[in-house]
């Protein structure tokens, strides 16, 4: 009858052992922590970027109410650093250039210190760039 306590006993302990491996286990500074496997499904769902909104990193150069000085201003800066692409847009009641598309924030705050001395008020801005789906789809009427 001992035996057989003992041996009930130890297959017990080997049943629970086996099944807190099923779980995801992991021990950090002497602490056994117990994970359910679909966390780290849910964790991989929630981290995910969405694919199609890229951020754009740019410099705007200048702002002014008035469109003519806007495009007096881009030609100046085309003339000063050519080949940097540019941007005009029209938030009201403001015409805005923004220059550069930028892979890092430190690359843009380089380019942004050299634009300095010409255009003082210039400064980094992060934008919502296009889709490229947008470009694919066929637009009404056609």
């Amino acid at each position: 009858m001992k035996y057989l306590i003992t041996l009930l006993v130890l297959f017990s302990a080997f049943a629970f052992v086996k099944a807190a491996d099923s779980d995801s286990t992991e021990i950090r500074n002497n602490i056994l922590f117990f994970k359910d496997p679909r966390v780290d499904v849910l964790q991989k769902m929630y981290s995910r970027k969405p694919v199609n909104k890229k951020q754009a990193i740019r410099v705007q150069v200048f702002q002014a109410a008035a469109r003519d000085q806007v495009f007096e201003a881009k030609a100046q800066f085309s003339a000063r650093f050519p080949g940097i692409v540019t941007f005009v847009t029209y938030a009201s009641p403001n015409f805005r250039l923004r220059a550069g598309e930028f892979e890092t924030q430190g690359e843009a705050f380089k380019f942004m210190q050299q634009v300095k001395p010409y255009f003082p008020a210039s400064f980094v801005i992060e934008e919502k760039g296009k889709d490229d789906d947008d470009k694919s789809k066929p637009k009404k009427g056609n």
